[in-house]
């Protein structure tokens, strides 16, 4: 992405021509890329776009408190993203991965084997740049 170059956003006006002025107030808060400059939760909820919605009492509040997108500061080289997403595949769909779970192992062992042979076949044909 950082290789393409740089296009002024649509205006959102422009995609969504029938939306009130507050409702694309909140979308461009909402939409932020970077998640410490976008509005939260309860900013959102308490929106001119929400007022008739809006009821504090009502609105649970996460206990947890904000979340933590620390993860998303992993500089990430290609071969690191390729095992993310082979993990995240085989945690939603296992027999898409190269060698589908075992029965009698665990799926994390069945994961790791199937990560580490699509690594040796991959590894063999070309090298990463």
């Amino acid at each position: 992405m950082k290789k393409l170059p740089n296009k002024p956003p649509k205006p959102l006006g422009q995609q969504f021509p029938s939306a009130s002025p507050e409702a694309l107030d909140l979308l461009r808060k909402m939409l932020s890329i970077q998640p410490s400059k976008r509005i939260t939760v309860e900013q959102a909820l308490a929106h001119p776009f929400f007022k008739q919605l809006h009821s504090p009492e009502d609105e649970p509040v996460c206990s947890h408190g904000p979340f933590d997108f620390s993860f998303e500061n992993e500089h990430l080289h290609r071969k690191r993203l390729q095992e993310l997403i082979w993990e995240e595949v085989g945690r939603f769909r296992p027999s898409a991965l190269p060698v589908a779970p075992s029965r009698s192992g665990t799926e994390a062992d069945s994961l790791e084997l199937s990560l580490s042979r699509s690594r040796t076949r991959s590894s063999g044909s070309r090298k990463d740049p």
